[in-house]
C-alpha cells in the first residue's frame, strides 16, 4: 500500500500556471473579466461598510468618546457613499478596458482606506477600555467576509482592505487587551494569513473559470465554423449533383437505393422518388445482376476505391431496360452516404434491347 501510495505521489501531474500558454489578448480578456466582476461586486461592499457602521456607531455611542466615534462614522459613510457614487458611473457608462481598469485603481484604493478606518475603530475601542467587548472581533471579522465576498476577483483588494483593518485589531489586543492579549493578536493574525491565502486561491479560482469560459467560446465558434462549412460543401456538392446530366444512386449495404438523382428520371424515365427504395435485384436485370454484385464486393476491399461498370441494364419506366455505363465507388464508411455510389451515364441501348421486358 505504502509502495503504492508513493508510485501515485511521484506520478501525480503537475498543476499547470494559470497563465501558461496565454497569448497577450487572451491575459488582457482576463483582466477584464475580473475588473468587471469586481465592478459588480463593488456596490455590495459599500452598503455592508455603511450598514455596519450605523451598526457601530448605534452600539459604541456613550462608551465610546462621542466625537472619535462621531467623526470615525462620518468618514466610513462618506467613504461608502463615494464608493457607491463610484460604482454608479462606471457601471453607468459601460465601462470596458481602460475604464475598468481606472475603475480599479480607484477602487483598491478606497479599500485601503477602508481597512484604515475600520482598523482603527480598535484604538478606539482600546482607550475606552472596551476591548473586552465581543462586537469587536465580531464586527472586524465580519467586515474581512465582506471584502472576501465582494471583492475576490481582485485578491489585491482584499488584502488593502484587511492588512489594514486586522493589523490595527491584532496591534490594539496585543498592547490594550488585559487577558490574552498576545494570543488573540496571534489569532488575528493567523486569521488574515487564511483570509489572503483564500482570496488568493479564490481569484486563481475565478481566472480559470474565465478561461476556460474563453476557451469553451473559442471552440464553439470554431465548431460552428465547420459546421457552415460543412454545410455549404454539402449545399455545393448537391448543386452540382442534381444539375449534372450524369446519374448518380446510392446502395446502401443491404442493397437498396437510398438516394436517386434528378437526371436518373432522364435516363431511365422514372422519377427519383420512384427510384428511393428500390432494391438492386429489382433495379438490376438478373443478367447483369451477379456482375453488378461482384464489382461491389470487389469495392469493399478499399474505402473510395472507384471500380469501372462498363455495362448494366437497368429497368426503366414501365419495365424496359436502358444501358448505362459508369463507376462503383466504395463510400461506405463516409458519413452521409454510407453505401456504395453509382456514377454513370445512359449509352446505347441496343445492348439491352434483346433481354425480356421486366414483369
Amino acid at each position: 500500500m505504502v509502495a503504492g501510495l508513493k508510485s501515485a505521489l511521484a506520478n501525480k501531474p503537475q498543476k499547470r500556471p494559470v497563465d501558461d500558454k496565454l497569448t497577450t489578448a487572451d491575459r488582457i480578456n482576463v483582466k477584464i473579466e475580473r475588473y468587471a466582476l469586481l465592478l459588480r461586486g463593488a456596490p455590495i461592499a459599500a452598503i455592508v461598510s455603511l450598514c455596519n457602521a450605523l451598526i457601530t456607531l448605534v452600539v459604541a455611542w456613550g462608551r465610546v468618546d462621542p466625537l472619535a466615534i462621531g467623526v470615525w462614522a462620518i468618514a466610513v459613510i462618506l467613504l461608502s457613499l463615494f464608493r457607491l457614487i463610484l460604482w454608479r458611473r462606471f457601471s453607468k457608462t459601460q465601462a470596458a478596458g481602460r475604464g475598468l481598469l481606472r475603475f480599479t485603481k480607484i477602487h483598491v484604493v478606497a479599500m485601503a482606506i477602508n481597512g484604515v478606518l475600520w482598523g482603527s475603530i480598535a484604538p478606539i475601542f482600546a482607550i475606552s477600555g472596551m476591548m473586552s467587548n465581543a462586537f469587536l472581533p465580531f464586527i472586524i471579522a465580519g467586515m474581512t467576509a465582506a471584502a472576501l465576498a465582494s471583492a475576490a476577483a481582485s485578491w489585491r483588494s482584499v488584502l488593502a482592505f484587511n492588512v489594514p483593518a486586522l493589523g490595527a485589531a491584532a496591534v490594539s489586543y496585543g498592547v490594550f487587551a488585559e487577558h490574552d492579549g498576545l494570543l488573540i493578536a496571534a489569532v488575528i493574525v493567523l486569521y488574515g494569513i487564511a483570509t489572503g491565502y483564500l482570496a488568493y486561491t479564490t481569484q486563481q479560482m475565478i481566472v480559470r473559470s474565465i478561461r476556460l469560459r474563453s476557451r469553451n467560446d473559442h471552440l464553439l465558434a470554431a465548431l460552428t465554423k465547420q459546421v457552415d462549412a460543412a454545410h455549404e460543401a454539402e449545399q455545393r456538392f448537391r448543386a452540382l449533383v442534381e444539375s449534372s446530366t450524369e446519374v448518380t444512386l446510392i446502395f446502401s449495404p443491404e442493397g437498396s437505393v437510398t438516394y436517386a438523382s434528378p437526371a436518373t428520371e432522364v435516363a431511365i424515365g422514372a422519377p427519383p422518388q420512384n427510384i428511393v427504395g428500390m432494391s438492386t435485384q429489382d433495379l438490376v436485370h438478373p443478367d447483369d445482376f451477379a456482375q453488378f454484385r461482384a464489382v461491389g464486393g470487389k469495392s469493399l476491399s478499399k474505402i473510395g476505391e472507384v471500380v469501372p461498370l462498363l455495362h448494366v441494364c437497368m429497368r426503366a419506366q414501365g419495365g424496359e431496360y436502358v444501358n448505362l455505363a459508369g463507376r462503383l465507388t466504395n463510400m461506405l464508411y463516409v458519413p452521409g452516404v454510407e453505401g456504395f455510389v453509382f456514377t454513370g451515364a445512359k449509352v446505347d441501348d441496343k445492348a439491352c434491347r434483346h433481354l425480356p421486358a421486366a414483369e
